[in-house]
C-alpha cells in the first residue's frame, strides 16, 4: 500500500475514534403519528426532525413507546381487540391485542431547488423531489411496525419504494424484526443533508450498497449502562442483500455492537424519563461502535462478487456540538479478476447556534481502490438548517468536490421537507 494510503488510513482511523456516527439510530422515519399519538411536539424526540435525540433513541429502542409506562403518557387510546380476561383462559381463547385508535398515517412531501454553477442546466425546480406516505404504531404490548411508501422523481422517471418492518418486542430489551432491516451505520434516515453520506453510498463493482433496502430477519439487544446511563446496543441479521428480490441464493449476515459512555440510558432513565437536561439537543456521551457484514452480490450475468464490510464508529455529543465519523473498509472477490480494497470515510460536526438553526460541516474521502493512485475522491459539505416549525424544516447545502475528477460539479441545493 502506497505511503499516501498508509496515512488516509491512519486519518480515517483517527477520526473512529474521535469522532462518529450514531450507529444506536437506524432506518425508521421520523413520523407525526408519534406526536399525535401521545399530544407532543416533535421536538420530544428529535434533534432536528428526522434526526433523534437521546429520548427519540430510547423511544424507538422500546419499541416505539414512551419508556417507562407507555400507556400513562399516549393521549389516544388503541381500540382494544378481545378483553384482558382471555389472557387467563388462553389457550382456550385468542391473546387479547389492540390497533392503533387512529389511522396511524402521516405525509411526509420533500421539494428542492438546485442550482449547478458548472452544469448544463443551471438551476432547477423539484416540488416535489419525494411524496413519501408514512405509517407506523404499536399491535398489544408487544408488537409495532413502522414503513413508507415513496415516490421519488429521478431523472423525470417516478420510482417507488416501499420498505416495510414487523417488529416483535419482547421487552425493552430485546427484539426480533422481520422485513426491511440493514446496519447502515450513519444512519441515512436521520441525515439533515441533501446529499447521502458516502460510507451508505459506497457502492461495491456488483452494485451493492448499505443504504439500499435490504429485506430479511434481524435479532437485536439493548440495554442501560452502569446507574441507567448509557450502555450497549447489539444487532445481528441475515437479509438478502439486493432488494426484496435476491439476486442469488446466498445470505448476507451481518452483526454491530455499540456501547454507549454516559448520556440518557439506552432504553430510557426513570419513568416516562426524557433527557436530564432541559435542551433537548443535549446529551454529554461518547458512543463507540464496530460493525461487519459479509455477502455475495450478483449482476445481471449471474457473475458473483463476495465482499466484506467491516468498520467503526464514534459519537461524541458535548453541550450544543456533535462529532461524529465512520469509517468503512471493504475487501472485494470475484473471480479471474484482482481482489478490490476500498476504502471511504467522514468526519462531521453539527453545533446547535439556536434551537431552531443549526450548522453543520462534512469532510468525506472515499478510495474505491487503495492499490492505485487513481480514483481518490474527497468532498466537503457545509450545511445551515432552520427549523421553522417542529415539523418544518429548510436545509441550505453546498456541495463541494476537492478533487481533480470531480472538479467542477459544485451543487448548491435548497431542501424543504415537513410532516404532517
Amino acid at each position: 500500500m502506497q505511503k499516501s494510503k498508509v496515512v488516509s488510513l491512519s486519518i480515517a482511523f483517527a477520526l473512529s475514534v474521535l469522532g462518529t456516527s450514531f450507529l444506536s439510530v437506524r432506518e425508521a422515519q421520523a413520523i407525526p403519528v408519534w406526536a399525535r399519538k401521545y399530544k407532543t411536539s416533535c421536538a420530544t424526540c428529535h434533534y432536528a426532525y428526522p434526526k433523534l435525540n437521546a429520548f427519540g433513541k430510547a423511544f424507538k429502542n422500546n419499541g416505539f413507546r414512551f419508556p417507562g409506562g407507555d400507556e400513562n403518557f399516549r393521549k389516544e387510546e388503541p381500540v382494544e381487540l378481545g378483553s384482558e380476561s382471555y389472557k387467563r383462559v388462553w389457550p382456550d381463547a385468542i391473546w387479547p391485542s389492540d390497533i392503533p385508535g387512529n389511522l396511524p398515517i402521516a405525509i411526509q412531501p420533500v421539494g428542492r431547488i438546485n442550482y449547478k454553477p458548472d452544469g448544463a442546466v443551471k438551476s432547477e425546480f423539484e416540488f416535489p423531489h419525494e411524496l413519501e406516505v408514512l405509517y407506523g404504531g404499536t399491535l398489544g404490548e408487544n408488537a409495532s411496525f413502522i414503513g413508507e411508501v415513496e415516490l421519488e422523481n429521478e431523472d423525470n422517471d417516478t420510482e417507488l419504494a416501499f420498505p416495510f418492518t414487523f417488529q416483535w418486542d419482547f421487552n425493552p430489551k430485546w427484539h426480533i424484526q422481520a422485513g426491511t432491516t440493514h446496519p447502515d451505520p450513519t444512519p441515512e434516515h436521520h441525515r439533515l443533508t441533501r446529499n447521502h453520506y458516502n460510507v451508505a453510498s459506497f457502492r461495491s463493482r456488483n452494485r451493492w450498497r448499505l443504504r439500499d433496502q435490504h429485506t430479511g430477519l434481524e435479532f437485536w439487544d439493548t440495554n442501560n449502562g452502569v446507574n441507567g446511563r448509557g450502555g450497549y446496543r447489539f444487532q445481528l441479521g441475515v437479509v438478502n442483500g439486493q432488494g426484496t428480490s435476491d439476486k442469488n441464493s446466498s445470505k448476507d449476515v451481518y452483526a454491530t455492537f455499540n456501547y454507549k459512555f454516559g448520556g440518557l440510558g439506552q432504553i430510557g432513565g426513570t419513568e416516562g424519563g426524557e433527557s436530564q437536561s432541559s435542551a433537548f439537543y443535549e446529551d454529554n456521551n461518547v458512543t463507540l461502535g464496530g460493525f461487519v457484514y459479509h455477502g455475495t452480490a450478483s449482476d445481471d450475468a449471474g457473475i458473483d462478487e463476495d465482499f466484506t464490510v467491516g468498520g467503526g464508529t464514534l459519537d461524541l455529543w458535548y453541550d450544543r456540538f456533535i462529532l461524529n465519523s465512520t469509517v468503512m473498509y471493504m475487501t472485494s472477490s470475484i473471480t479471474d479478476t484482482p481482489d478490490r480494497n476500498s476504502l471511504v470515510w467522514y468526519a462531521q460536526g453539527n453545533y446547535v447556534f439556536y434551537p431552531w438553526l443549526i450548522g453543520l460541516m462534512r469532510f468525506e474521502y472515499t478510495d474505491k481502490n487503495t492499490d492505485d493512485n487513481l480514483d481518490a475522491q474527497s468532498f466537503l459539505i457545509p450545511a445551515i438548517t432552520v427549523v421553522l416549525r417542529a415539523n418544518v424544516r429548510l436545509t441550505a447545502e453546498y456541495f463541494r468536490p476537492l478533487d481533480d475528477v470531480n472538479k467542477n460539479k459544485d451543487l448548491f441545493d435548497l431542501q424543504l421537507q415537513f410532516g404532517i
